[in-house]
């Protein structure tokens, strides 16, 4: 039976984390602030867990633990605004953080980092773990985040050349599923919430962005076959080329699930979120490697994830 830590395991991927590890009888350590959390502890009275706040953690050397997942990060295209200039420390110091407790415990540290690093493209291309990062533009908090990320994934590649560390890096592309809030700017649990209140559904700008949306289970599965490989200091996209859609086709497929009688509109985000707010990237993932030497596949159509979040806001 293995010991994991999951930071961040009250939130949206990290409570499904939890679910997938807590089939393999693992022992599970969550760690959480509780800052943007999806569920609270009670949902996971079934499941032995032992939570604790990261503010008020630090590291034991009599805790042994067999594996990190390091989830724990501000999220969401809307999420992020409210840490403008501070959150590049949040993050980096967080990871030297996970990387003491790996090297302490001499176990593998799985970094979430995001789709975000690959940056501009003026057109919506598959992308390939080893394609070039273009971080162009202004210093928007969009690129704080992003840039946070990448050098996280910089120093995890670095400290592994000086040290024992074992690493994996995920690239997750467009997380959606029932549980996710709206809160942090997430279009999908938006646009259900909107059709099932009979509000108008609000696309920004054209609604001409294209994203690749993979199911939270199927990135959970990656995050799973990466921590049980033994290619150790890897990076891995993981994400649905298949379901490559535009924000003005989800709305259309909401509205037709829903049967609803709110109106599509397109509207300027800023309008909404303030002059911080930038929309990412198009971007498309190209996930032949954790397809091809780890198994990895995908098990959720578009249709499949929209209809999913729309029976779980019925029901909630």
């Amino acid at each position: 039976m293995k010991n994991i830590l999951i930071t961040g395991g009250l939130g949206f991927l990290g409570s499904y984390c939890i679910e997938r590890y807590s089939k393999d009888g693992c022992n599970i350590k969550v760690i959480d602030n509780l800052s943007t959390n999806v569920v609270g502890p009670d949902y996971f009275k079934d499941i032995d867990l032992d939570i604790k706040n990261v503010l008020d953690h630090e590291w034991d050397k009599n805790e042994k633990y067999d594996l990190i997942v390091h989830l724990a990060s501000p999220v969401g295209p809307v999420g992020i605004l409210k840490h403008s200039g501070k959150m590049a420390q949040y993050i980096v110091d967080d990871v030297y953080w996970a990387i003491k407790g790996a090297l302490m415990n001499d176990c593998p540290l799985i970094f979430i980092s995001t789709s975000e690093v690959y940056g501009f493209r003026d057109k919506a291309e598959l992308l390939k773990e080893e394609d070039e990062k273009l971080l162009v533009g202004d210093f928007k908090v969009r690129n704080e985040y992003s840039t946070a990320k990448l050098l996280c994934e910089i120093i995890l590649d670095n400290t592994a050349k000086v040290s024992n560390l074992k690493y994996q890096i995920l690239r997750p592309f467009n997380i959606s599923g029932a549980r996710q809030l709206r809160d942090g700017g997430f279009v999908l649990p938006t646009f259900v919430q909107q059709a099932l209140n009979n509000e108008d559904i609000t696309v920004f700008g054209d609604g001409n962005q294209v994203r690749a949306f993979t199911h939270v289970k199927d990135i959970v599965e990656g995050i799973y076959l990466v921590s049980k490989t033994e290619k150790i200091n890897q990076i891995w996209n993981v994400g649905i080329p298949n379901n490559v859609s535009t924000i003005g086709y989800m709305a259309e497929r909401v509205a037709e699930f829903t049967k609803t009688k709110s109106k599509i509109v397109n509207i300027d985000p800023k309008t909404i979120h303030g002059d911080l707010y930038e929309e990412a990237w198009d971007k498309i993932p190209e996930s032949t490697k954790i397809q091809e030497e780890l198994g990895w596949k995908s098990t959720y159509t578009i249709d499949d994830i929209v209809k999913e979040v729309i029976s779980y806001y019925e029901n909630n």
